[in-house]
């Protein structure tokens, strides 16, 4: 039987070895040509097919009986072409975003500011515990491939294999090297019209967190009810498209950088722990501790809290201190669950020992820790800070990564990189046609494949009209070519000003 006859068209969605022990960027790829075959085989003994996101009529699982009113699919994009009720687009979608800008300075003229103080400026490092490189390790549990060893498909696998939408032996979720189930479900609505959903909530936790700050600053205890109402309700925001949330809560900026980052991470916790399995009461003890984690900075003395050089190892030790006031301020708190409180206490603590406040080790750490410290010094490194510009995706990426096997397990920082993707939500890519965009959504089959806002032209001049290119339908450039992205840019390149175009 010819290789490539049969086996070119599978979506490959896990390997018998960690990912990043291969050559392959990301987690799930389709086998589009022989190339790539030959190389998977030559690296691998087994692999997982993923039958429904697979392509061809060899990969696909048997289709049910039509009803008579069921419209006819086109054939020639397979198992990539989506229900057309989530494929629905409104008309203009800069127009979208220009819209509820508007009305939202329209309503923030109309109630006013009630700013306080932001409780989070610096995340030092410890003087002795920046990571020194990639930690290199290999689990005995993996062996090495050998080439012409036969590939194991869908129907051959123990339950990694099936769609996304049943039940968790056949429902697609992978189990990982941690041994949580990974979900790889595609979105039930489109990013446009989740934005217009989620933006109230989001409007509604910046000032719920105003309120807890206000409340701690005057010896209150915080009111945390209202704020698990609206945690709940992101909850569902993530499971219905989990793209919307993280444009808002990475490009919709204020001028408070606390109340930024605060959702900033609680919007990432959240959507790393979906992509992990976890259930929604477990998802949302992570959106409730992402949010308050930080609250004891408001006990700290302003001045450390302010300071933007290189902090002393006595300030180092008062600055280790907000944690138990975190704890302190929500301890009193019926709305903070003992999940809660232990995401809190173990945010900072690292798997080798080296995090604060008790040392904890290993296991001690725990998923959910693990989850919100990567989380934290991710979306710490990505959002521009007053003491210091925002950092790549990549570059934030490959500081987590260097941190594998040391202040993370293997597995928990291989699937974060997997779960962020290599053009993540916001990020500034340069097209081949020479034209600047942002990815608005990402695509879950084809990862190199992004629907893309373009920003700027091919002179890299800016769109008065931005428009939106899904670029998993190769829809052909100005030369004939199909558009493709041939690399991320820095936040900030060409001039690029977020005000200018997101919902800032």
């Amino acid at each position: 039987m010819a290789a490539q006859d049969v086996r070119i068209g599978m979506f490959v969605s896990e390997l018998d070895r960690p990912w990043l022990e291969s050559p392959f960027l990301l987690q799930g790829f389709l086998v589009e040509d022989q190339a790539t075959l030959d190389q998977l085989r030559s690296v691998c003994r087994f692999v997982y097919v993923d039958r429904a996101r697979s392509a061809g009529d060899a990969w696909r699982a048997p289709a049910p009986e039509a009803d008579a009113d069921t419209p006819e699919r086109n054939p020639s994009l397979a198992s990539f072409q989506v229900p057309s009720e989530v494929r629905r687009r409104p008309t203009d979608f800069f127009a979208l975003l220009r819209s509820l800008r508007g009305a939202n300075r329209e309503q923030a003229a109309d109630e006013g500011s009630t700013s306080s103080a932001p409780w989070c400026h610096i995340y030092p490092d410890a003087p002795s515990a920046r990571p020194q490189g990639v930690a290199e390790s290999r689990s005995d549990d993996y062996l090495a491939g050998a080439s012409g060893r036969p590939l194991i498909t869908g129907s051959s696998a123990p339950a990694r294999r099936g769609s996304a939408r049943l039940t968790v032996e056949d429902d697609g979720r992978s189990l990982g090297a941690s041994g949580v189930g990974m979900i790889h479900a595609e979105p039930t609505v489109p990013v446009e019209e989740e934005i217009v959903a989620a933006l109230p909530l989001v409007d509604e936790a910046h000032m719920l967190l105003e309120q807890v700050a206000q409340d701690v600053q005057r010896s209150l205890n915080p009111d945390l009810e209202r704020l698990r109402g609206v945690v709940s309700e992101l909850v569902l925001s993530v499971a219905r498209n989990p793209d919307a949330l993280v444009w808002l809560s990475r490009l919709r900026q204020t001028d408070q950088y606390s109340y930024d980052h605060s959702l900033d991470v609680s919007a990432h916790v959240m959507i790393f722990g979906r992509y992990l399995g976890l259930g929604d009461e477990s998802i949302a003890a992570l959106g409730m501790a992402g949010m308050l984690q930080d609250v004891g900075k408001l006990r700290l003395p302003v001045r450390l809290l302010q300071k933007s050089g290189p902090v002393s190892p006595r300030e180092y030790e008062i600055f280790k201190t907000h944690v138990e006031y975190s704890l302190q301020v929500l301890a009193d708190s019926p709305h903070a669950t003992p999940q809660v409180l232990e995401i809190v206490a173990r945010h900072h603590e690292r798997c080798d020992g080296s995090g604060y406040p008790h040392g904890l080790q290993g296991n001690e750490v725990g998923l959910m820790g693990e989850i919100a410290g990567i989380c934290d010094i991710y979306c710490a490194m990505t959002r521009e800070r007053p003491y210091g510009e925002a950092a790549s995706s990549q570059s934030a990426l490959d500081a987590v990564r260097a941190q594998r096997g040391t202040c993370f397990s293997e597995s928990t920082v291989d699937q974060f990189v997997q779960c962020i993707g290599l053009y993540p939500v916001g990020t500034l890519v340069e097209l081949n046609s020479g034209e600047v965009a942002v990815v608005v959504a990402q695509n879950r089959i084809r990862r190199l494949k992004p629907r893309v806002m373009i920003l700027l032209g091919p002179d890299k001049k800016p769109n008065p009209y931005p428009h939106t290119l899904d670029l998993l339908y190769d829809l052909p450039s100005a030369t004939g070519e199909p558009y493709a992205i041939i690399r991320a840019l820095p936040p900030g390149a060409y001039g690029v000003e977020p005000s200018e175009f997101y919902l800032a």
